[in-house]
């Protein structure tokens, strides 16, 4: 069992919360302790008990988040790690398309990995740290859990033999760019409901 929310824990995640705030407006080099500490409505001093530096407290606000990227995916049933369970994936109809847009909707829609986003893009091509990040959690890891995906659709017959490696990509890419251009939910909701229902259309196995 975890240990019980406390005090300590609660300010840590507030911390966390108003410097991902703090990092996406003004930008991850830019913000200074007394930033942070101004948002979070402490002092200085008080922030460097809970944290030793900055860089400490990027980490944890990008562990925050992917905490909450993690348990959003799993409360509906979506992929967040290759080793769940993808059998909500082998639905069909309004089943399948609810799975597939709760994969997405995320990143597009929570304020939280929203900001994450925004920061690793405007401080990835400095810091080869934010760039290893933004790959890792906005390519890699989708593509990782779209092989996943396909490789147990092909399996079950759902979908004709194909190279899983360049479907994963062919799918992701187009909500990819969707995602680098800004695009808002409703209008790429709508993009990979017709996404989908092409994709199907070309991989479903044939009766």
């Amino acid at each position: 069992m975890g240990r019980p929310a406390g005090p300590t824990r609660d300010t840590k995640r507030l911390i966390c919360e108003r410097a991902l705030e703090v990092f996406a407006e003004k930008g991850y080099a830019a913000t200074t302790m007394r930033d942070v500490a101004a948002a979070v409505g402490l002092r200085e001093a008080s922030l460097y008990s809970h944290f030793p530096g900055k860089q400490a407290i990027f980490g944890a606000a990008v562990e925050h988040q992917l905490d909450r990227l993690t348990q959003a995916l799993r409360s509906r049933r979506a992929l967040a790690h290759p080793t769940d369970d993808a059998s909500a994936y082998l639905a069909d109809g309004p089943a399948l398309t609810e799975v597939v847009l709760a994969s997405y909707e995320p990143f597009f829609a929570d304020a939280g990995i929203v900001r994450l986003r925004r920061v690793l893009e405007g401080a990835r091509h400095a810091d080869p740290r934010c760039d290893e990040l933004y790959r890792t959690v906005f390519v890699e890891r989708p593509l990782e859990l779209q092989r996943a995906i396909f490789s147990r659709l092909v399996d079950a017959g759902l979908f004709s033999p194909c190279e899983v490696d360049l479907a994963a990509r062919q799918f992701h890419g187009p909500v990819f760019l969707a995602l680098c251009e800004g695009t808002p939910w409703p209008e790429a909701r709508r993009l990979v409901e017709r996404h989908l229902e092409a994709f199907l259309a070309q991989h479903r196995a044939k009766e």
